[in-house]
């Protein structure tokens, strides 16, 4: 195989409006204003007052430009006053059940997840699908069971192809307006063996000879010990359109069954092959979630095909307790960092490798690829607006400062010129959620582990300090979708 038969990507850039000095736009326009008002400042009230105003301007500056790990000084003041008022009210501990506030005494999802509830319907192809609503933002959410083919029994030219018709995927979602997001769950487990016990079940014949028979039982039990199993999905967060779909959720279902077929084949095209999840699954993988000593009887039930018997009101946590960089739920102990920065530079399909794959130090690891595509009336301008930032970000700097820019007016010239053969533009993110039992917890050790990973898949991250239990809930691919939640004004962000 010829060195040419291998791809690189790479050239994603980090969303951000370049101003004067290398500030945000928005940042800048502040800034111009407020020169404007300490000149008129200054002809009504004279010298001293104007002094003593722009010092006071640039002190509330200073924090704007001032940034650390992606965040502004006002963004990490607000997460702090906004923490420290949840710990004040008691708002960061979370109990439900028999004797809690909980309405019926139930066990329902905690934080962002609170308003959300479940529904089933069947798709053209007569497949049952669970659908998540989440009445806040209208939004509604399916759940794909993937099964990822993987790269090691296929040539170089297959893999890009099926990186291609990812792409492809992810372009096609964006030209419809009505898909806030995609996500991609990949994530390990510790192996129970009963899906593959209760396959050798269901295949060996009852008159088949004893020794056969125990044979394969002993397989089956004996393959699985102790061991990590990997698994996938996909979700896909559509936006309700029209009243109608709004307040009745079978009209969304409507919409989503007779596309899912669609959806499903592009899947499998890209190397994945993805069947719904039904409303029973979905809430068994967010019970063993918040639960993970319930993994055991959740498979049992889903695998011999009895269910789980749960409803939506049942998944959530008996305990839940959001500290500043981990989550405490029932009996566990989880923390979410987030994606800080994409790789520099080109890498290869294979970038996110290590991260991904089972780790016998990390048995409960998700690691979830969220994509947010715009639309494609949208994507021209953003291109178009982000070249014309760079081209003025490379003006407005000198020495080796302006190497950079560069480099960043060579991204975004490229970027207008893809997007107008008609790719799509696509945000994605990154987060990684580790869970381990509350009695044998070493989250810095966990936290090393991760980072060594995460540099060696040239990912900079960071733990998601003040919302882990968001930060949770976003990683399980359940249409939660972090930026439509934030309560920080965006003038205030980095």
């Amino acid at each position: 195989m010829s060195t040419s038969d291998y791809r690189t990507y790479g050239q994603w850039r980090k969303p951000r409006s370049t101003g004067m000095g290398g500030a945000t736009f928005g940042t800048t326009m502040l800034g111009i204003g407020a020169v404007i008002f300490l000149v008129f400042i200054g002809l009504a009230f004279g010298f001293v007052v104007a002094l003593f105003c722009g010092v006071i301007t640039v002190i509330a500056f200073v924090p704007l430009v001032i940034e650390r790990d992606g965040r502004s000084g006002y963004e990490r003041a607000i997460l702090m006053f906004q923490f420290r008022r949840a710990l004040k009210r008691g708002e960061h501990t979370y109990s439900s059940g028999t004797f809690s506030r909980i309405p019926g005494g139930r066990y329902r999802l905690p934080g962002v997840l609170a308003d959300t509830e479940v529904y089933e319907g069947t798709d053209a192809n007569n497949r049952s699908f669970g659908m998540i609503h989440m009445a806040q933002n209208n939004a509604y959410t399916v759940v794909l069971d993937a099964f990822p083919q993987g790269g090691e029994n296929f040539d170089q030219s297959t893999i890009n192809q099926a990186v291609g018709n990812w792409s492809q995927m992810l372009t096609a979602m964006g030209e419809t307006s009505d898909i806030l997001a995609i996500a991609a769950v990949v994530e390990t487990l510790p192996d129970t063996g009963i899906e593959l016990y209760e396959t050798v079940s269901q295949n060996v014949r009852a008159d088949a000879p004893k020794l056969a028979r125990d044979s394969m039982y002993q397989l089956a039990t004996g393959l699985t010990k102790g061991g990590v199993r990997l698994g996938a999905r996909i979700s896909i967060t559509f936006a309700a359109q029209t009243a109608e779909r709004k307040k009745d959720p079978s009209e969304q279902a409507v919409e989503i069954a007779r596309r899912l077929p669609s959806i499903t084949a592009a899947a499998a095209r890209a190397g994945v092959p993805a069947t719904p999840m039904s409303a029973d699954e979905i809430m068994g993988l967010v019970r063993r979630s918040y639960d993970p000593s319930s993994l055991v009887n959740i498979e049992k039930a889903l695998f011999s095909g009895e269910g789980t018997g749960m409803e939506w009101a049942d998944c959530g946590p008996r305990s839940a307790i959001n500290e500043k960089d981990r989550l405490v739920h029932d009996g566990a102990v989880s923390v979410t960092w987030e994606m800080r920065e994409a790789p520099k530079g080109a890498v290869t399909e294979r970038v996110l490798q290590r991260l991904i794959e089972p780790n016998a130090a990390l048995p409960i690891k998700r690691v979830a690829i969220i994509y947010r595509p715009h639309a494609a009336a949208e994507a021209t301008d953003i291109v178009d607006r982000d070249y014309r930032d760079a081209l003025a970000g490379l003006t407005s700097r000198t020495g080796i400062a302006s190497a950079q820019a560069k480099l960043e007016v060579q991204a975004t010239l490229q970027s207008t010129t893809e997007q107008a053969r008609g790719h799509g533009l696509t945000r994605f993110g990154i987060l990684i959620t580790v869970t381990q039992p509350a009695d044998s917890a070493d989250v810095p050790r966990v936290d090393a582990l991760v980072r060594d990973l995460s540099t060696q898949c040239r990912l900079q991250v960071r733990r998601s300090t003040m919302w882990q239990d968001a930060a949770f809930a976003s990683s399980l691919g359940v249409g939660v979708i972090a930026p439509e939640h934030t309560t920080i004004p965006s003038f205030l962000s980095a």
